[in-house]
């Protein structure tokens, strides 16, 4: 078994060093260079395991070199055009929900908690020798609003009530009514609820993928229906909010304020408008970003390579209808 890994940029070395570490030698690796011919890098490879990202001619490289495998350390497949994947017959598979979930969920947490505490506002008074200030909030008695009720969005939702709040959700999957009752939801709806859930929640969370479907599903309308008090938070994709909107509801104090780790464009540029404003907390696509989530990945991305190797069928392939 020869195993081809294609990085994305070198600030993502964790990602290969725990896929590394999960293959344990078992394999030989070879790292892709693009600076070199792209066809001859895929000869006599059986299984690719990349980061973000490929050209067309990469996977015809691929195809035509009778590579077993395309195997991806993400969860979301929008930076891939599946569609060519598809119709090239190029297997495909990704590290899903489950593997970054716990990691997701204590980000949303956090920058739930940065804003309640008013942390910004904190640092300053400490550093201005202000005690005493400012005034802050308890998440205890709050509503949690969770669209979507994948992997990441039942760990929020068991986190918020161990919190003391009150989780909501909708998702276009019909949950099993055990799982609800794991995650302590105490309204739970489908799409056509979401206006009820938007409306009701204080923390307003979202753990969808960015599909044609869920691109902008966060805009002006929906920010009219916030509570002026609400807090929208987004460690998912950036398209699924219209960051425009975003910016004119967080300066006309339409929301109280936002977290958010991902963004339509990234990095985004120092000059966009929500990096300047003080109820705006961006970190930089970070919250999947754990050790614990790069050996999860790395782990099953190595069982796959075995799965290959065995003639079994690899786990986790995306396909048209997944």
């Amino acid at each position: 078994m020869q195993i081809l890994f294609l990085p994305f940029n070198p600030v993502m070395q964790y990602w290969y060093d725990g896929f590394v570490e999960a293959v344990d030698g078992r394999y030989p690796i070879t790292m892709y260079d693009h600076d070199k011919p792209v066809a001859p890098q895929f000869e006599g490879i059986d299984v690719v395991v990349a980061c973000a990202g490929c050209t067309h001619e990469m996977v015809d490289a691929a195809v035509n070199a009778g590579v077993k495998l395309w195997q991806v350390l993400s969860v979301g497949v929008d930076h891939w055009d599946m569609p060519y994947f598809f119709r090239k017959e190029m297997p495909f598979a990704n590290t899903p929900g489950p593997f970054s979930a716990v990691a997701l969920a204590e980000h949303a947490l956090t920058l739930m908690l940065l804003i309640a505490k008013n942390h910004r506002t904190a640092q300053a008074n400490m550093r201005a020798e202000r005690f005493s200030l400012p005034l802050n909030d308890e998440l205890a008695g709050k509503k949690l609003g969770l669209v979507g009720l994948g992997a990441s969005g039942r760990e929020l939702a068991k986190r918020g009530h161990a919190m003391g709040m009150e989780v909501m959700a909708v998702d276009i999957a019909d949950i099993p009514q055990s799982v609800r009752d794991e995650c302590n939801v105490s309204f739970f709806g489908d799409p056509s609820d979401m206006e009820h859930l938007i409306a009701e929640a204080d923390y307003l969370s979202l753990h969808t993928p960015s599909t044609a479907l869920t691109k902008h599903m966060i805009g002006a309308r929906q920010f009219e229906l916030m509570k002026p008090t609400a807090v929208l938070i987004n460690v998912a994709r950036g398209l699924l909010v219209d960051e425009d909107a975003l910016v004119e509801a967080l300066q006309s104090g339409q929301i109280r304020a936002a977290g958010m780790d991902a963004f339509a464009t990234e990095p985004l540029p120092n000059s966009h408008p929500l990096l300047q404003m003080d109820n705006m907390y961006c970190t930089p696509h970070i919250a999947g970003v754990t050790k614990e989530t790069t050996q999860r990945r790395g782990q099953a991305a190595a069982t796959n390579v075995e799965r290959v190797s065995q003639g079994l069928e690899p786990l986790h392939l995306v396909t048209p209808d997944s």
